[in-house]
């Protein structure tokens, strides 16, 4: 059995990577263990007046939209016979990866080239770029 975790921010490339994994599994009949994850940024405050209820309201809005993303791949994979784990956390894309990928000991990352980033990604997408430096298992990359 194979264990993939798919990267996953709702944008077009990471729609095909979810696509790639269904038609994967259909095409090779590999059984496969799916964990779905979406990493939302924890927000930067600037500012004197900031309190525990402001951040955690602001924390709350970001793990709903998190959900939301989920719940899209959960439906692709399960109209393409895989179910799936989920996960929705807060903070650095490619170190939440990781720390994914050692906590449920996934073998495989499966990403979209280029996600719901700032210009900056637009080269090759700089997160998909950090996770091949931080993870220690093969990645695969589509566009």
């Amino acid at each position: 059995m194979r264990r993939l975790l798919v990267a996953y921010d709702g944008s077009d490339n990471a729609k095909r990577a979810l696509q790639y994994v269904v038609d994967l599994a259909r095409d090779t009949g590999i059984t496969l263990q799916v964990h779905v994850v979406n990493v939302q940024h924890e927000p930067i405050i600037y500012g004197e007046y900031v309190t525990s209820a402001m951040i955690d309201e602001l924390n709350n809005g970001l793990m709903a939209k998190a959900r939301s993303v989920l719940d899209e791949a959960a439906a692709v994979l399960q109209a393409g016979g895989l179910s799936c784990e989920t996960h929705a956390l807060l903070g650095n894309v490619a170190e939440q990866v990781n720390d994914a990928v050692k906590r449920l000991g996934c073998d495989t990352v499966v990403m979209g080239t280029r996600g719901l980033g700032s210009f900056t990604g637009m080269l090759m997408g700089s997160v998909a770029n950090r996770v091949i430096h931080e993870v220690s298992v093969p990645v695969l990359l589509v566009k």
